[in-house]
């Protein structure tokens, strides 16, 4: 494991880059269930956040087991385990809160229906890929064997421990 200020601001930049992640938990048969969570928009301090309601599948998995691990594939990609913990910080909400979430969960920041899911990282694995159209651009290059890549795309992999 790898824990520098480069690979820590590695794994930032790729989180802020990101406005979906998959949240994972176990079901009550504990198979794993992924599904798609806005991220907010926080500095990544260790911790991510996510909005959702009381009467979802999620919100009970993570009452009965708090282990999850958040998934983000956007320009690089990054897995980061960790537990998730539900909170009602009406100010947090606030916070968080903004109109398109009044149609996406028909209620307003207020509802005590709607809660926090503070998922305190513990371990993240990364692949930063650079920029996608270089990447593409050279990879292309080489599997019609035109000419070399006069710029190779960056690659890195790490694993971090938070």
């Amino acid at each position: 494991m790898t824990n520098t200020p480069e690979t820590l601001d590695a794994l930032k930049s790729i989180i802020k880059s990101a406005k979906v992640a998959m949240l994972v938990t176990h079901s009550p048969e504990n198979r794993l269930v992924a599904r798609p969570m806005q991220l907010q928009e926080v500095e990544f301090d260790g911790d991510l956040w996510f909005l959702t309601r009381t009467d979802t599948d999620k919100y009970e998995e993570i009452k009965t087991n708090d282990d999850v691990n958040v998934i983000i594939s956007e320009k690089s990609y990054a897995s980061i385990s960790g537990t998730a913990e539900i909170v009602d910080d009406l100010n947090k909400k606030k916070e968080f809160w903004n109109k398109a979430y009044e149609v996406m969960f028909d209620m307003d920041y207020t509802d005590p229906r709607l809660i926090l899911i503070k998922v305190k990282s513990e371990t993240a694995e990364y692949w930063e890929t650079g920029s996608m159209i270089k990447s593409a651009y050279n990879f292309m290059k080489k599997v019609v064997g035109k000419e070399e890549p006069v710029e190779p795309g960056k690659s890195t992999n790490e694993t971090l421990k938070l």
